[in-house]
């Protein structure tokens, strides 16, 4: 007796369900493979942490390290910054009053110069002010004929004909 075998062909697709990604997924590794999982968790976020605490003692101990001089430029630069936003935004406030931005799109006016944030705002103003209907067509209903029936028509006979 002869016993037949499949063999499937190459190319042949398989259908083989899709492997889960997730928390579907870690639960086959059984009781001890979760515990594994959850303790090797929690010593990575305990890891991030030290690792963040003796960052913040690094930085700590290197500001201290600093000459005075060093820090004193250090405070100038962020006070530089600090103006600058504050410039900034006192700039973009200017213009938006002036230009009547509506409150609650100020944050969409961007840029560094008045000259941009002027030009940002202008744009707005005209989108916002955009007619939302369809404009009118010159081309179709009335032509400025006079109607048979108006007071319009008797003036004009009036003046064609040179009666008062």
């Amino acid at each position: 007796m002869s016993e037949t075998t499949t063999a499937s062909a190459p190319g042949a697709e398989t259908t083989e369900p899709a492997a889960q990604q997730g928390d579907p997924a870690d639960k086959p590794l059984g009781p001890n493979g979760e515990k594994a999982l959850t303790d090797e968790r929690a010593a990575r976020k305990a890891a991030e942490k030290s690792a963040a605490e003796l960052q913040a003692k690094l930085d700590e101990i290197s500001r201290a390290n600093l000459s005075d001089l060093e820090k004193a430029q250090q405070d100038a630069q962020a006070y530089r910054d600090q103006l600058a936003e504050v410039t900034r935004q006192n700039t973009v406030n200017k213009v938006a009053l002036a230009k009547g931005v509506p409150a609650d799109l100020v944050e969409f006016l961007t840029g560094e110069t008045e000259d941009e944030i002027s030009t940002k705002a202008d744009v707005l103003l005209a989108r916002l002010n955009a007619p939302t209907t369809p404009r009118p067509d010159p081309s179709q209903g009335s032509t400025g004929a006079l109607a048979l029936n108006g007071d319009g028509i008797e003036s004009a006979l009036k003046n064609a004909l040179g009666i008062a």
